[in-house]
Protein backbone atom coordinates (compact mmCIF):
# COMPACT_ATOMS: atom_id res chain seq x y z
CA UNK A 1 0.00 0.00 0.00
CA UNK A 2 1.58 3.04 -1.17
CA UNK A 3 5.02 1.97 -1.23
CA UNK A 4 5.71 2.59 1.77
CA UNK A 5 8.02 -0.25 2.57
CA UNK A 6 9.82 0.66 -0.47
CA UNK A 7 10.21 3.99 0.66
CA UNK A 8 11.26 3.27 4.05
CA UNK A 9 14.13 0.22 2.79
CA UNK A 10 15.11 2.84 0.35
CA UNK A 11 15.33 5.62 2.85
CA UNK A 12 14.11 8.23 0.62
CA UNK A 13 12.85 11.26 1.60
CA UNK A 14 9.44 11.47 0.55
CA UNK A 15 6.05 13.77 0.27
CA UNK A 16 2.98 12.37 2.06
CA UNK A 17 -0.51 13.01 0.78
CA UNK A 18 -3.51 13.04 2.36
CA UNK A 19 -6.13 14.91 0.08
CA UNK A 20 -9.16 14.40 2.01
CA UNK A 21 -7.35 16.02 5.50
CA UNK A 22 -4.76 18.47 4.49
CA UNK A 23 -4.01 20.48 1.39
CA UNK A 24 -0.34 20.40 2.65
CA UNK A 25 1.64 17.65 1.84
CA UNK A 26 4.19 16.02 4.95
CA UNK A 27 7.54 15.45 3.98
CA UNK A 28 10.08 13.27 5.93
CA UNK A 29 12.07 9.60 6.23
CA UNK A 30 9.34 6.74 6.65
CA UNK A 31 10.89 4.98 9.79
CA UNK A 32 7.93 2.43 10.48
CA UNK A 33 4.88 1.19 9.27
CA UNK A 34 2.17 -1.01 9.84
CA UNK A 35 -1.22 -1.74 7.78
CA UNK A 36 -2.92 1.23 10.23
CA UNK A 37 -0.10 3.46 11.15
CA UNK A 38 3.14 5.61 9.55
CA UNK A 39 6.50 6.52 11.53
CA UNK A 40 7.66 9.84 9.91
CA UNK A 41 10.63 11.73 10.99
CA UNK A 42 9.60 14.84 9.68
CA UNK A 43 11.89 17.49 7.74
CA UNK A 44 11.16 20.80 7.83
CA UNK A 45 12.78 23.69 5.76
CA UNK A 46 16.11 21.14 5.57
CA UNK A 47 15.89 20.43 9.50
CA UNK A 48 14.88 17.21 11.03
CA UNK A 49 11.33 18.58 12.81
CA UNK A 50 10.59 15.56 15.44
CA UNK A 51 8.52 12.24 14.70
CA UNK A 52 5.13 12.29 13.44
CA UNK A 53 2.31 9.23 13.18
CA UNK A 54 -0.32 9.52 10.49
CA UNK A 55 -3.14 7.37 9.72
CA UNK A 56 -2.45 4.77 7.24
CA UNK A 57 -6.40 4.72 5.70
CA UNK A 58 -6.05 8.83 5.18
CA UNK A 59 -2.82 8.40 2.84
CA UNK A 60 -3.54 9.37 -0.67
CA UNK A 61 -0.39 9.59 -2.40
CA UNK A 62 3.47 8.69 -1.20
CA UNK A 63 5.88 10.14 -3.38
CA UNK A 64 9.97 10.25 -4.09
CA UNK A 65 10.80 13.09 -6.88
CA UNK A 66 13.37 14.21 -8.04
CA UNK A 67 13.68 17.28 -5.41
CA UNK A 68 13.29 15.42 -3.06
CA UNK A 69 15.88 13.32 -3.91
CA UNK A 70 18.31 16.60 -3.90
CA UNK A 71 16.98 17.83 -1.01
CA UNK A 72 18.23 14.25 0.64
CA UNK A 73 21.74 14.73 -0.75
CA UNK A 74 21.54 18.24 0.73
CA UNK A 75 20.37 16.78 4.51
CA UNK A 76 23.53 14.07 3.37
CA UNK A 77 25.75 17.28 3.06
CA UNK A 78 24.70 18.84 6.02
CA UNK A 79 25.17 16.01 8.74
CA UNK A 80 21.51 15.91 9.20
CA UNK A 81 20.89 12.58 7.40
CA UNK A 82 23.17 10.58 9.78
CA UNK A 83 20.51 11.48 12.71
CA UNK A 84 17.67 10.39 11.44
CA UNK A 85 17.07 6.93 13.62
CA UNK A 86 16.24 4.61 10.75
CA UNK A 87 16.65 1.86 12.76
CA UNK A 88 13.77 3.02 15.68
CA UNK A 89 11.01 0.79 16.03
CA UNK A 90 7.34 1.87 17.24
CA UNK A 91 4.34 -0.20 18.22
CA UNK A 92 2.22 0.63 15.51
CA UNK A 93 -0.51 -1.94 15.76
CA UNK A 94 -3.39 0.83 17.11
CA UNK A 95 -2.98 4.72 18.58
CA UNK A 96 -3.19 3.25 22.32
CA UNK A 97 -0.04 0.95 21.92
CA UNK A 98 1.69 3.72 19.90
CA UNK A 99 0.81 6.58 22.74
CA UNK A 100 1.89 4.46 25.63
CA UNK A 101 5.45 3.74 24.47
CA UNK A 102 5.69 7.59 23.19
CA UNK A 103 5.18 8.22 26.91
CA UNK A 104 8.11 6.65 28.02
CA UNK A 105 9.99 9.13 26.50
CA UNK A 106 7.89 12.52 24.93
CA UNK A 107 6.49 14.31 27.82
CA UNK A 108 4.32 16.68 25.74
CA UNK A 109 2.87 15.84 22.35
CA UNK A 110 0.16 16.78 19.68
CA UNK A 111 -2.76 15.08 18.87
CA UNK A 112 -5.12 16.44 15.81
CA UNK A 113 -8.61 14.70 14.90
CA UNK A 114 -8.53 16.75 10.92
CA UNK A 115 -11.15 14.49 9.52
CA UNK A 116 -14.43 15.60 12.33
CA UNK A 117 -16.52 18.27 11.13
CA UNK A 118 -14.89 20.07 13.88
CA UNK A 119 -11.25 19.71 13.61
CA UNK A 120 -9.22 19.35 16.73
CA UNK A 121 -5.76 20.43 17.96
CA UNK A 122 -4.71 19.27 21.04
CA UNK A 123 -0.59 19.99 22.98
CA UNK A 124 -0.11 18.68 26.29
CA UNK A 125 0.56 15.92 28.53
CA UNK A 126 -1.08 12.42 27.97
CA UNK A 127 -2.72 11.63 31.63
CA UNK A 128 -3.97 8.24 30.75
CA UNK A 129 -4.79 5.92 27.56
CA UNK A 130 -7.82 3.18 27.22
CA UNK A 131 -8.19 0.66 24.93
CA UNK A 132 -10.41 3.58 22.97
CA UNK A 133 -9.39 6.87 24.43
CA UNK A 134 -6.98 9.31 25.72
CA UNK A 135 -7.06 11.68 28.15
CA UNK A 136 -4.87 14.64 28.62
CA UNK A 137 -3.81 17.82 30.10
CA UNK A 138 -3.58 20.57 27.17
CA UNK A 139 -2.69 24.35 26.86
CA UNK A 140 -3.47 26.87 24.37
CA UNK A 141 -1.29 28.98 22.02
CA UNK A 142 -0.97 31.37 24.37
CA UNK A 143 0.49 28.82 26.99
CA UNK A 144 -2.60 28.69 29.53
CA UNK A 145 -3.33 25.04 30.49
CA UNK A 146 -6.86 23.80 30.31
CA UNK A 147 -8.89 24.53 33.79
CA UNK A 148 -9.54 20.25 33.40
CA UNK A 149 -8.07 17.32 31.32
CA UNK A 150 -10.01 16.21 28.33
CA UNK A 151 -10.94 13.14 26.35
CA UNK A 152 -10.48 12.24 23.12
CA UNK A 153 -11.50 9.06 21.29
CA UNK A 154 -9.03 7.42 19.69
CA UNK A 155 -11.05 6.67 16.53
CA UNK A 156 -10.79 10.51 15.22
CA UNK A 157 -7.18 11.13 15.90
CA UNK A 158 -5.73 11.35 12.21
CA UNK A 159 -1.81 12.30 13.49
CA UNK A 160 0.25 12.28 16.38
CA UNK A 161 3.56 14.51 17.00
CA UNK A 162 6.70 14.37 19.22
CA UNK A 163 9.87 16.01 19.34
CA UNK A 164 8.96 18.77 17.10
CA UNK A 165 10.57 22.33 17.51
CA UNK A 166 7.17 23.55 18.22
CA UNK A 167 6.69 21.17 20.65
CA UNK A 168 10.71 21.86 22.23
CA UNK A 169 10.33 25.82 22.69
CA UNK A 170 6.73 25.00 24.58
CA UNK A 171 8.61 22.59 26.91
CA UNK A 172 11.29 24.84 27.87
CA UNK A 173 8.66 27.43 28.04
CA UNK A 174 6.65 25.54 30.75
CA UNK A 175 10.25 24.20 32.41
CA UNK A 176 11.59 27.54 33.13
CA UNK A 177 8.57 28.92 34.44
CA UNK A 178 7.57 25.81 36.62
CA UNK A 179 4.27 25.40 35.23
Amino acid sequence: MHNLAKHQKQRNLVSISRGEIDANDKHGFILDSSEKLVALQCVYDFNLDGLMFLRVEDITEVKSSATSKFHKSLLKQEGLLEKVPFRATFDLDCWNSLISQLLAEYEFMILESEAAEEVDFFIGRVLKTTKATVRGHFFSGAGKWAKAPEKLKFKDVTCCQVGTNYLNVYQRHFERHAL
